[in-house]
């Protein structure tokens, strides 16, 4: 059976579709490559070479970002010795590697070149590391804020305020990261060329747009919502610039800029699913049926800022005997039914929309947002049991 149903993929192609997974995972660094510890990072703190982030915040990434483009630059080298070995010594598709380059000169052709890109990319870092990284593409950056001093000043700066515990630093994706400080605005990235630096003073942030995922990658329940902030700077020669961050944490960037972020758009930021599911419940029972009171109608007191707005009032098909399901399923039915059937309520009203939604959530399963809509809640006063089709807006 295995003999009739059993192919044997050549060895170079499973090598291929293998090293074209590493490349990616290494190159945009995944999280099980990260965890791995398979990342530029780890090869080039050997001996402590690029040293720490926290006492040399700049020299840390010119020299990680330098090295992590020779590191790169050896995987086409790495590819192609690689399938040289596989269709030669596995494969056995030639008696030696050098005669699988003699048949495939176009082959041996490319591997003389992938050879050279390292050899370049050395002497670029190389030259780059003269006079203290003088030469590395930061330095430009770093250069437009030096017109009164050396851009060692505006190094250090930086560096002093970022070895401050009140900082915060937002990793955007796998590959750059956005440290804000007292003063300042960095993102870093993964290449040479990705250093972006502003002054708070220079810029204004805008909020550009925003992206919803059902899916979070950080196991985040309900979701996540990713915002793209937008840095403007208003020097011409300073380019401005676009991060991307998580919405759990826009508060901390908001308490941390000393500007304000505008939302020109009237984005809706969402940071918690409860505040999520306030706005789908006010949506559902501004459908239902109004209500009439003749109380007067006080402050709601569970935030004491707005005045009552909403009451129950048992309107769905859910009944206390356990309807039908008690008639043919017996006692055991019939008690089921009763204790998940909603609950005529008399109370008058006390509370605001907001907070009864906010109550609703908070007395739901945390770790099945997508049921909350569908599920009944204890009224906050007497503990009667109702379910969003019971909630009436007071006219």
């Amino acid at each position: 059976m295995a003999d009739r149903f059993g192919v044997d993929a050549p060895a170079t192609i499973v090598f291929s579709l293998f090293y074209a997974v590493f490349c990616t995972g290494f190159i945009y660094q995944s999280k099980e490559f990260s965890g791995a510890g398979l990342s530029p990072e780890i090869f080039l703190s050997y001996n402590d070479w690029i040293g720490s982030e926290e006492l040399r915040f700049f020299v840390y990434h010119m020299k990680r970002t330098a090295g992590s483009m020779v590191i790169h630059s050896l995987l086409p080298a790495g590819y192609l010795v690689g399938y040289s070995y596989f269709t030669s010594i596995i494969d056995m598709n030639h008696p030696t590697m050098y005669h699988f380059w003699a048949h495939w000169p176009v082959f041996w052709n490319l591997l003389m070149l992938s050879v050279l890109l390292p050899v370049l990319a050395a002497s670029i870092v190389w030259f780059w590391s003269l006079n203290g990284w003088e030469r590395h593409p930061f330095v430009g950056k770093l250069r437009l804020y030096a017109s009164n001093s050396s851009w060692h000043q505006v190094r250090a700066d930086v560096e002093t305020e970022f070895r401050r515990i009140d900082k915060i630093s937002i990793r955007t994706n796998p590959l750059s990261k956005v440290v804000v400080t007292d003063n300042w605005i960095v993102m870093v990235g993964a290449w040479p060329w990705s250093l972006q630096l502003s002054h708070q003073s220079d810029v204004s942030l805008e909020l550009a747009s925003s992206e919803h995922h059902r899916i979070s990658t950080e196991g985040e329940i309900g979701g996540a919502q990713f915002l793209h902030i937008k840095v403007v700077n208003r020097k011409p020669e300073i380019s401005s610039f676009i991060f991307r961050l998580n919405s759990l944490e826009y508060q901390n960037l908001q308490d941390k800029v000393t500007g304000t972020i505008a939302n020109l758009a009237n984005i809706q930021v969402y940071k918690t699913v409860s505040e999520r599911f306030v706005d789908v419940f006010k949506e559902q029972i501004r459908e239902n049926p109004r209500a009439r009171v003749t109380d007067e109608l006080e402050a709601c007191i569970g935030c004491m800022a707005n005045t009552a707005n909403v009451t129950i009032q048992r309107s769905c098909d859910s009944s206390q005997e356990g309807g039908a399901g008690a008639v043919d399923g017996g006692a055991d039915a019939a008690a089921g039914g009763a204790e998940d059937a909603c609950v005529s309520c008399y109370c008058r009203p006390m509370w605001c929309m907001d907070c009864m939604a906010k109550w609703f959530a908070s007395r739901q399963d945390q770790s099945n947002p997508e049921n909350w809509l569908g599920s009944k809640c204890p009224c906050p006063t007497c503990r009667s049991k109702f379910c969003v089709m019971d909630v009436r807006i007071i006219e």
